[in-house]
């Protein structure tokens, strides 16, 4: 399945994150077993945002990467609870998913995320997905930002619709800290271009995602930027059991003089950055 893709030097920062969320147990060791042999064999880090729930049915499987330097574990809340309303426009149809939830329901469901990793991973998140993401991330609510940052996140994954609610999301749409909102150490990191289910469910699930995602690598690396790869342990092995598209679009970056990083990695650096 391999893409035949002509390969350009060239620079810019590719950031691998998988939301590990399914329900069932036997979907996302699978998962876990392909993607870890994937990435140790090529050395390529990733980041994990792994929802409490499903932590909570495989923890034992998870607990043999914590440790590992190629994979930082995050949190994508306990019960993949969606903060705000969401409208969304495929083109084809008008969809909502959600509803503006409490700041005490999130804090709780947060918190309660936090507990688990804690009590089977001994780690304490800073980083986190936001579940289905959204429109200008949280760029509109400070008061979710305070829950968080009052929880320890630091970094996010909350941008990740376009202004149809749909994606992609344009590519120019870089990390930035939310200044203006009172938390200047708050890192986000948007997930531009598309996440790999909505491309697939829109396209097919046999569709070459691997190569428009190379395409448009390809467009941010020539400008030095950054682009985040979004994927999920359901869809990854989806009609791809052995995650080949993805270990294309990673051979792929390898070869061009992408740089693979951790969104942990990738927070640190911004951090320092700042002086």
């Amino acid at each position: 399945m391999r893409a035949k893709i002509s390969v350009i030097s060239m620079g810019g920062t590719l950031c691998i994150g998988y939301d590990v969320e399914a329900g069932a147990p036997a979907c996302t060791r699978e998962f876990l077993g392909v993607m870890s042999r994937l990435h140790v064999a090529r050395g390529a880090p990733c980041t994990l945002f792994v929802r409490g729930q499903t932590l909570e049915k495989n923890a034992r499987q998870i607990k043999e990467i914590v440790g590992n330097p190629l994979f930082d574990l995050q949190q994508h809340t306990y019960s993949h609870l969606i903060f705000k309303r969401i409208e969304c426009d495929t083109g084809k149809k008008h969809e909502v998913y959600g509803k503006d939830e409490s700041i005490v329901t999130i804090k709780k469901d947060v918190e309660k995320a936090n507990d688990v990793f804690r009590k089977k991973l001994g780690i304490s998140p800073i980083g986190m997905t936001t579940p289905y993401a959204f429109h200008r991330g949280l760029l509109d609510r400070p008061d979710i930002l305070a829950v968080l940052h009052g929880a320890g996140i630091r970094f996010l994954r909350s941008w990740g619709r376009n202004e149809k609610g749909y994606t992609p999301v344009p590519l120019d749409v870089q990390p930035f800290f939310y200044d203006e909102q009172g938390f200047p150490d708050m890192l986000e990191c948007p997930v531009n271009g598309w996440q790999d289910c909505i491309f697939r469910d829109d396209h097919g699930w046999k569709a070459r995602w691997d190569q428009t995602f190379i395409a448009d690598l390809d467009q941010v690396a020539r400008r030095g930027e950054y682009i985040a790869l979004c994927q999920h342990d359901w869809s990854s092995i989806r009609e791809d059991p052995e995650m080949e598209m993805t270990a294309a679009i990673i051979d792929h970056a390898l070869a061009s003089g992408v740089r693979i990083i951790s969104y942990k990695a990738l927070y640190d650096e911004k951090l320092q950055g700042r002086g």
